[in-house]
């Protein structure tokens, strides 16, 4: 079990503390323009991480349990970076309302589908997932025994 959730609960702490460091970062800017930049590199961040993580992990596991473990790791980190990570930041989670609370949720879950998606999309187009990988090594064995007549 600790084999399975320790990665993910790495990948979790990874996304929030992303996500705090783009929040101290952005109290500190005075510019509106600055300050939605630093945001949009933290974003950037975090699909980098399911983007990275989808190309590590597909290329040796199944896609069910890829995308099941990435999808934990991103309600976690989601979790805790809407909930806790305004407080690290000296704010309060719904302080701008409850529709930019849930719009923070969105986001969130688009940017894992982005990420995600894009990582499963190269590892199939370059024939290197976990099912491209057996299928090879199931042609290679059936081609070396002959089919009896």
């Amino acid at each position: 079990m600790k084999e399975r959730w320790l990665p993910v609960g790495v990948i979790a702490g990874v996304l929030f503390v992303i996500n705090v460091v783009a929040r101290w970062v952005a109290k500190g800017i005075d510019d509106p323009d600055t300050e939605a930049t630093a945001g949009f590199v933290a974003l950037g961040a975090i699909g980098l991480v399911f983007f990275a993580m989808a190309l590590y992990w597909g290329r040796v596991r199944p896609w069910s349990r890829v995308v099941a473990d990435l999808a934990a790791a991103a309600v976690v980190g989601c979790l805790l970076s809407i909930l806790v990570g305004p407080f690290l930041a000296g704010e309060s989670p719904f302080v701008n309302g409850a529709g930019a609370f849930f719009q923070q949720v969105w986001v969130y879950g688009a940017i894992f589908a982005v990420g995600v998606g894009l990582g499963m999309v190269g590892l199939i187009a370059f024939a290197a997932d976990y099912r491209a990988k057996q299928l090879k090594l199931f042609a290679e064995r059936t081609k070396s025994h002959p089919r009896r007549v």
